[in-house]
């Protein structure tokens, strides 16, 4: 299993959330590259969890959107059932991301810095995509690498 060969896609994802995915996935590689991370099978479903949970995360802050009355009027209603369920879904992501940091430092490459600090930019690069700015294809292509 390689991250080059794991776009993941699920029938629930949405077009942006497979763009979003494929970037993820690639940025990482790259980290992992010049860190000398090599790609196991560990590693690779590591960073899909990652990935995973981002979106989900993603999913339900959504809901903290607010909605529009017929009379333009913003109303925003978040239920303590919502707040709870991000909380939790942003816990496992930061579990995700821990996990991932320990894999690679069981296969001898640790991270300089936290993983998390490598992907504050591209999560907030990537933010456009819950405001619905499309994303062609070629500004997702990966250069292939063997290590």
């Amino acid at each position: 299993m390689r991250l080059q060969e794991n776009y993941w896609r699920e029938p629930w994802m949405t077009e942006e959330e497979y763009l979003y995915m494929k970037r993820l996935l690639a940025s990482l590689r790259r980290l992992f590259k010049t860190s000398g991370v090599r790609e196991s099978p560990l590693v690779c479903l590591r960073a899909v969890d990652v990935g995973v949970h981002c979106l989900l995360a993603r999913r339900l802050e959504q809901g903290l959107t607010p909605a529009a009355k017929e009379n333009g009027e913003a109303v925003l209603d978040v239920s303590g059932a919502l707040a709870d369920h991000i909380g939790k879904t942003r816990e496992r992501l930061r579990k995700a991301i821990r996990e991932l940091e320990d894999a690679c430092t069981r296969l001898g490459a640790p991270l300089d810095t936290g993983l998390a600090e490598q992907m504050l930019p591209l999560v907030r690069k990537t933010q456009d995509l819950l405001h619905g700015v499309s994303i062609s294809d070629e500004q997702t292509t990966i250069n292939s690498c063997n290590t």
